[in-house]
This record gives structure tokens, sequence and C-alpha cells, in this order.
């Protein structure tokens, strides 16, 4: 005998099971009892701000130093 192959007749046997993008992409609503988080003040936002642009000012100038001292080797 031979083997009967799947129908591909109907809209849904051509579609591909995308359950997982969707799931993803709704945001979960929060349940009863649950806490909410704060917002940072917007004091706060800026000095984070400023301190991640030190950061990162540094972490550069550090990484070009050395780049400069690779080169003389």
């Amino acid at each position: 005998m031979t083997e009967s192959k799947p129908s591909t007749v109907g809209p849904m046997s051509v579609q591909l099971d995308n359950s997982t993008c969707t799931a993803r992409s709704q945001r979960a609503r929060p349940t009863i009892g649950e806490d909410k988080k704060a917002p940072v003040p917007k004091d706060q936002q800026t000095r984070m701000a400023v301190v991640r642009a030190a950061k990162a000012r540094i972490s550069r100038r550090n990484s070009l130093r050395m780049q400069r001292e690779a080169q003389k080797r």
C-alpha cells in the first residue's frame, strides 16, 4: 500500500505555526496583587545618562590609548 500524503487543500494547511511570535509581542497584563515598580524620577534619569556618557568617554579614551600603544610596538 502507498502512504497517503497530507492534503494541502485549504488555507490552514499552508500557514505556518507562528504562535511563539505573537506570544512575545503581546505585553503581559499585571495580575491582581502584583506590585508596580515606581518610575525613576527625571533628575535621576538624567544623572544616569550623564554617568553612562562619562563612562563611555573614558572607555573610548582608554581603547584609543591601547591602540596607539599597540601601533608603536
